[in-house]
C-alpha cells in the first residue's frame, strides 16, 4: 500500500467535495474522512441529515456542509474553496429540467460550472490537486462487439452531429464537453494545482441514462443510481430489461476510492482514470439475486437472447492496480459482493 506520507494531500488537511447528497459523492466523502481527511461538502440546499449522518459515522467536526446553490454565479466557489487542499467536483451540473433545454445551451450550463469551480480553485494556492467526475462516455460510447478505448480516448459525437444533424443526448454532450472544456481550461491558465479525471461507466438507451454502479447505499435520503433497478428486481417489476444490452459494472465503492487515488496518489498526474470493472448481464444480475435470497419467488427470470457488451478499456488495468496498491484490495470489487451490499438493506 502507498504510504500516507508521500500523498500529494496529507491526511488531516480539507478536501471540498461537490455534490456532497450524491451516491458516488457521499462514498467519496466516507472514504476520505476513513482516511483522515476532513471534508467541507456543498448541495444546492439545506441537508442537516447529511450533516448529522457523517457525524454519527466518522466523529463530529470532521465534516461540514456549504450551500451553493447555483453553480452558474462566477463566484459560486469563491468562498467554497478557502482552506481547502483539495477538490473533488462529482457535481458538474445539468439544468434542473432538459426538456426545453438544446444541446448547445445544456453544455454551457455544465461547462460554466466546471469553469467557475476551476477559477476559484486557481485563487486558492493551498489547493494542490482538482479531481473531475466524468464519464465513460466522454471517452466514447460502445454500442456493439470489439469497442476499445484509451486514454486518449474521446467521444466524437458532438462534432458528427453538426456535420449530419443528428442529435446527441444531452447527458451524453454534457460530459463531454464538461470534461473536455475542463483539460483546455487548465491547458490554456496552467494552474498551480494539477487536474485529474475519473471516468465510470455509464449506458445510456433512447431517453434514459443507466449508471453501472452497484453498491452500498449510505443513507435512505441518498439516491442509488442502478441499485434502484436492482431493488425492483425483488419486488418482481421487470422493468429493468427493457435497458438492454446492459454495459459494463462497477462497484460505487470502487469509483470512490478512485477519486481518492486520483486526489491523493504521487503516480496520478494530469490522468484520466477509468472505472470500469467487468461487462455483465441482466441474467447474472438475476442469478446472484436468487442465491442470495433463494425463498423470494417474486425475483423474475432473466430475459433471453441477452449479449454482454465486449471490447476493451485499457486503462482500467491502471485503474485496478491503483486500487490494490493504495487500498491492498485484491482487484475489482466482484458483482455479486456489490449487489450483498446493495441490497442490505431490503
Amino acid at each position: 500500500m502507498t504510504q500516507a506520507q508521500n500523498y500529494i494531500v496529507p491526511p488531516g488537511s480539507k478536501v471540498l467535495v461537490t455534490g456532497a447528497n450524491g451516491y458516488i459523492a457521499s462514498h467519496i466523502i466516507k472514504a476520505l474522512l476513513d482516511l483522515g481527511y476532513l471534508v467541507r461538502g456543498t448541495v444546492r440546499t439545506p441537508m442537516p441529515w447529511l450533516t448529522e449522518y457523517f457525524e454519527t459515522q466518522c466523529g463530529p467536526g470532521r465534516f461540514e456542509l456549504r450551500v451553493v446553490s447555483d453553480f452558474q454565479q462566477s463566484d459560486a466557489f469563491d468562498e467554497s474553496v478557502k482552506g481547502v487542499s483539495g477538490v473533488i467536483h462529482v457535481a458538474q451540473g445539468l439544468p434542473s429540467s432538459t426538456a426545453a433545454e438544446t444541446v448547445e445551451t445544456a453544455t454551457a450550463y455544465t461547462v460554466n460550472g466546471v469553469v467557475n469551480l476551476l477559477q476559484a480553485a486557481s485563487t486558492e494556492p493551498t489547493i494542490k490537486r482538482v479531481v473531475l467526475t466524468s464519464s465513460i462516455v466522454a471517452a466514447g460510447y460502445p454500442t456493439g462487439k470489439g469497442f476499445k478505448l484509451d486514454v486518449d480516448s474521446w467521444d466524437r459525437s458532438l462534432e458528427q452531429a453538426s456535420k449530419d444533424g443528428t442529435t446527441v443526448p444531452i447527458y451524453r454532450a454534457c460530459k463531454i464537453e464538461g470534461e473536455r472544456q475542463a483539460w483546455k481550461w487548465v491547458e490554456k491558465n496552467q494552474p498551480h494545482f494539477e487536474l485529474n479525471s475519473v471516468l465510470p461507466w455509464l449506458t445510456e438507451l433512447t431517453n434514459h441514462e443507466i449508471i453501472s454502479k452497484l453498491g452500498k447505499i449510505l443513507h435512505p435520503n441518498i439516491g442509488g443510481s442502478t441499485m434502484g433497478y436492482v431493488s425492483g428486481l425483488l419486488k418482481g417489476d421487470t422493468t429493468p430489461f427493457k435497458f438492454l444490452p446492459l454495459p459494463w459494472f462497477v462497484d460505487v465503492e470502487d469509483t470512490a476510492r478512485l477519486h481518492a487515488i486520483a486526489l491523493i496518489s504521487p503516480s496520478v498526474r494530469s490522468e484520466r482514470l477509468f472505472a470500469a470493472a467487468t461487462p455483465f448481464i441482466w441474467g447474472d444480475v438475476v442469478e446472484i439475486l436468487k442465491r442470495i435470497q433463494p425463498n423470494n419467488a417474486r425475483i423474475p427470470a432473466a430475459p433471453v437472447q441477452e449479449e454482454p457488451t465486449l471490447g476493451d478499456v485499457v486503462p482500467a488495468a491502471r485503474a485496478e492496480k491503483l486500487l490494490r496498491e493504495t487500498f491492498g484490495q485484491r482487484g475489482w470489487t466482484p458483482l455479486e459482493v456489490s449487489l450483498e451490499g446493495g441490497i442490505a438493506r431490503e
